[in-house]
């Protein structure tokens, strides 16, 4: 089974939280895939402090969430991809410095996310990605669809 029809079957059952987790790495891992031109334009404020926050975390709480439920080759690309961000050097690394991306240990970075994101099938999951989060969100908060 592919990982998008894993997610539909989630959905079926009702896994939200599974789901909302997966919708919010997808966008994150598309920035750590990015080049370093995209990623510095991307990125307003401080280049550590938000991609940490904003495109790393996200990583981190999927393998949280979801942990076992993930496929095994999905939760070793995403794995690979929390500690290739956590073994990021302060070279590589900090506040303040808009030009991070450019450093050389952001390319094994960029191609473990984008290895990831072709496991989790995110270009079939493209065009359902905004109406899944908002769903699963409002799901998980208690709003109903008006």
């Amino acid at each position: 089974m592919d990982f998008p029809d894993r997610l539909w079957e989630w959905y079926g059952q009702d896994e939200f939280k599974r789901i909302l987790a997966v919708c919010l790495a997808i966008p994150a891992l598309d920035f750590l895939a990015a080049s370093a031109e995209v990623q510095r334009y991307s990125i307003p404020s401080c280049p550590a402090c938000e991609t940490w926050s904003e495109k790393m975390l996200p990583v981190s709480e999927v393998l949280e969430v979801v942990g076992k439920a993930l496929p095994m080759d999905v939760g070793s690309a995403l794995e690979k991809v929390w500690q290739l961000s956590n073994d990021l050097s302060e070279a590589a690394f900090h506040c303040g410095n808009q030009h991070m991306y450019i450093h050389e240990e952001w390319q094994p970075l960029r191609d473990a996310a984008a290895h990831a994101l072709d496991l989790l099938g995110a270009k079939e999951l493209a065009p359902h990605l905004d109406e899944l989060t908002l769903d699963c969100r409002n799901t998980i908060l208690g709003i109903k669809p008006k």
